[in-house]
């Protein structure tokens, strides 16, 4: 059987053809592209794909199911990829252990989720990271009028009733002096923090009306 492990990485992989019977192998380097993993794909005479879990691996996986290839996507967290610690090994190690243990039938695989339910789940993690964004930037105007000994509402309040509040003290950065540049700061601080809300309140919207999790949904 010809296997054909790939160490992924963000931009180049490395790919290893390696003959079960013989043992023998050889390494391909290829930019982690479309292009370059289709053409990789069809090399002649593949039996078997093999990777490990990671963010290239579902468009990749895509690709061998539409190429009829059987695939393997594995979980690095088992013992048996403890020797991915060591300090001395290079790509091309990694490949070749890939391929070794499918030979050996130590892989563990794991479940690799269609590619709509791999999009919802990327726009849940970037409403996180904006949800981070939006914290981090109250945070730090609550820290402008801290440091200034101005006090402002607590909680929510600040950014719905207090608003008023804080906008009376911001000030376009190219109007003030070295006595009030804070409120320049503070100016640009609540411009972010606007367009952070209104992006939010768009992936929020997005979320609502195209899905709608069910227990199936996250297979």
């Amino acid at each position: 059987m010809m296997t054909l492990s790939i160490d992924l990485g963000k931009f180049t992989s490395v790919a290893c053809f390696f003959d079960t019977g013989t043992q023998k192998h050889r390494f391909e380097t290829i930019l982690t592209q479309k292009n370059h993993v289709e053409q990789l794909l069809n090399t002649p005479g593949i039996e078997q794909v093999v990777m490990e879990a990671c963010g290239p691996s579902g468009w990749i996986h895509d690709i061998c199911q539409e190429k009829n290839l059987p695939t393997i996507v594995c979980s690095t967290n088992e013992e048996a990829w403890a020797w991915k610690n060591t300090k001395r090994k290079t790509d091309r190690d990694d490949a070749l252990k890939l391929a070794q243990m499918a030979m050996l039938k130590t892989l563990v695989p794991v479940h690799v989720p269609k590619p709509k339910v791999r999009e919802q789940r990327a726009i849940i993690k970037y409403r996180k990271t904006l949800d981070q964004d939006i914290t981090k930037i109250k945070n730090n105007i609550r820290s402008i009028f801290a440091n200034r000994g101005i006090q402002i509402d607590t909680g929510e309040r600040a950014w719905c009733t207090g608003r008023v509040h804080l906008d009376s003290f911001r000030k376009p950065i190219i109007d003030c002096d070295a006595s009030d540049i804070w409120k320049g700061q503070l100016d640009l601080q609540l411009e972010r923090l606007d367009d952070l809300v209104e992006k939010m309140a768009a992936v929020e919207d997005k979320l609502e009306t195209s899905w709608k999790p069910t227990p199936t949904s996250l297979a």
